[in-house]
């Protein structure tokens, strides 16, 4: 839970630095403060100035007007450098509950004739996660360390940077626009598919095969084979009757069904039934999906693929709210 001055400041973040893909570093969304280091100096200097006052010391005097030229200098270069980056953040890809989140970040700033913005360093980092990692100009692969299952907002992120004499820190606070899916961690486990899904009946609990045809070439016509498989666009060239021949292979089909896989520890059976979506789709199986009150009718391929994973990163097991069975879900 945030405490009552975090939510404050979230919510003043909010109305300042909206979400947004691309950011231009400027005066609106930008902050700069002195380092430790520069809090440091300025101290020490302002007990020189005391002291050199008091004991109308000119060189201490005229070495204290040099050190707050140099930090007025300093504080001018940290913020002309930090406004001329421009940050941009690509949409996240969905990842596993056993994999670190990757985030692109693109970093550009304006040209400038000074060789020395090549010398600035800029970083990024996140206070809930231990995340902490130095930018190039271009495109970076930040890591993230791994989330738990379900759909994710990354919390603002960071930037800064203590160019050029590390005496102030310049940075903001910025928020990525984008949603990200984690799916539950894929467990090997047997194939259990259901005949049929309905709501009196529970099905085999073994799955069906259908016969589907692979054209692998082209042969000549027999007296048996059917007028469909003639080639006609061959006959059309004056090759005589020629026929398609296919090779029939099985393909599985049928229902995957969450009670069917359940047995007491609700992770492991999303990570079974994981497994089996991703082994399913890739053997190009046409099934079905069945979890708590969810149906996802039949289908094939990757969007199908990604609407039972996303059902799996979102399912609530309703035993740990209302205290009802499992196994007790889709036998009505």
């Amino acid at each position: 839970m945030k405490s009552w001055t975090q939510a404050r400041i979230d919510r003043w973040l909010d109305k300042r630095i909206p979400a947004s893909s691309a950011y231009q570093m400027d005066v609106n969304n930008t902050f700069i403060l002195p380092t430790r280091f520069g809090w440091a100096i300025l101290g020490l200097m302002t007990c020189l100035f005391i002291l050199g006052t008091n004991y109308q010391n000119n060189v201490i005097l005229m070495f204290c007007y040099f050190v707050f030229a140099l930090l007025l200098l300093s504080l001018f270069h940290s913020y002309a450098s930090f406004v001329q980056y421009h940050i941009g953040f690509r949409p996240i890809d969905n990842f596993f509950a056993n994999q670190q989140v990757e985030m692109q970040v693109d970093l550009n700033h304006k040209a400038s004739r000074s060789s020395l913005h090549s010398l600035s360093n800029i970083a990024i980092y996140s206070k809930t996660k231990p995340m902490y990692e130095y930018l190039v100009k271009g495109k970076n692969l930040v890591t993230i360390s791994p989330y738990k299952r379900g759909l994710h907002k990354l919390d603002r992120v960071s930037v800064e940077s203590i160019f050029p004499f590390g005496l102030f820190k310049c940075w903001t606070h910025l928020l990525v626009p984008y949603n990200f899916f984690v799916f539950p961690s894929p467990i090997a486990c047997s194939l259990k598919l259901r005949q049929q899904q309905s709501k009196g009946k529970s099905g085999s609990q073994t799955g069906i095969t259908v016969t589907t045809e692979d054209l692998q070439g082209i042969r000549a016509y027999r007296d048996s084979d059917p007028i469909h498989h003639v080639s006609w666009k061959h006959f059309a060239k004056g090759q005589g009757l020629l026929s398609k021949d296919f090779s029939e292979r099985s393909a599985i089909s049928g229902w995957l069904n969450f009670n069917d896989y359940y047995n007491g520890d609700v992770e492991q059976t999303l990570g079974e039934l994981c497994y089996q979506i991703l082994e399913l789709s890739k053997q190009d199986a046409l099934f079905g999906f069945s979890i708590g009150s969810q149906q996802i009718m039949p289908s094939t391929g990757i969007q199908h693929q990604e609407q039972c994973l996303e059902a799996l990163a979102l399912y609530r097991h309703k035993q740990s709210m209302h205290g009802t069975d499992p196994k007790a879900e889709g036998q009505s």
